[in-house]
């Protein structure tokens, strides 16, 4: 049976994983590959796909710090598997975001000054 099928997948990941952090690295790296390109799949294909790397890539991708990979795929994820909730959280980061970059603006200014004002000359602030 299908479930069957996915569980002798898991098992074998497992086992490979065990003997080798490579293979497990390459694994997500053709996740991350299938995740970027799933709107070219049938929706329940992009559902299915989703779904396993959800509960499966993304937390392997978090136990290993690769936090940036972890974010995208649950990025993408959320956007096939919940369309309008992606939608709207998209629209409100996208909203806000020049107010955002002016208040970092205005703080990095008040920071420089600060900095100048106790004798520590810095040439920009960061991150």
């Amino acid at each position: 049976s299908r479930q069957e099928e996915e569980a002798e997948n898991y098992r074998k990941l497992i086992v490979a994983m065990a003997s080798d952090i490579r293979v497990i690295l390459v694994k997500l790296a053709d996740r991350l590959h299938n995740i970027r390109t799933l709107q070219h799949m049938p929706r329940q294909k992009q559902i299915n796909k989703a779904k396993e790397t959800l509960e499966l890539y993304a937390p392997l991708a978090h136990r290993l710090g690769l936090y940036r990979i972890k974010e995208e795929l649950e990025d993408t994820c959320l956007k096939y598997l919940e369309p309008k909730a992606y939608t709207e959280l998209e629209d409100k980061i996208s909203s806000g975001k020049e107010e955002r970059q002016r208040y970092i603006r205005e703080v990095i200014g008040t920071l420089m000054q600060y900095l100048a004002e106790g004798g520590i000359g810095a040439k920009s602030i960061e991150g």
